[in-house]
């Protein structure tokens, strides 16, 4: 599934996808927020819940850039480690 056929689906159709076809990647934490972070073939999507109360609040898709670098470094630690 590409990016494009991906924003065609209706919200709740998209979070579905992203549990059913989207690899796991990682969990950021900020404050009362518990972030998702999923690939689905060549884009990312972040969940976004409230931590108290695991409801789940919005969610946000990119590519690259800004959003995808507060895992970097977390992510090349876990790689590092299992080598």
């Amino acid at each position: 599934m590409k990016l494009f056929e991906f924003l065609k689906l209706s919200e709740e159709e998209q979070y579905k996808a992203t549990w059913k076809k989207g690899a796991y990647v990682d969990l950021y934490l900020k404050g009362n927020i518990a972030i998702e972070l999923y690939a689905v073939n060549n884009f990312y999507v972040e969940i976004y819940y409230e931590r108290n109360t695991t409801e789940r609040l919005y969610k946000k898709t990119f590519k690259q850039g800004e959003l995808l670098d507060k895992y970097l470094d977390r992510i090349h630690l876990k790689i590092n480690s299992f080598f």
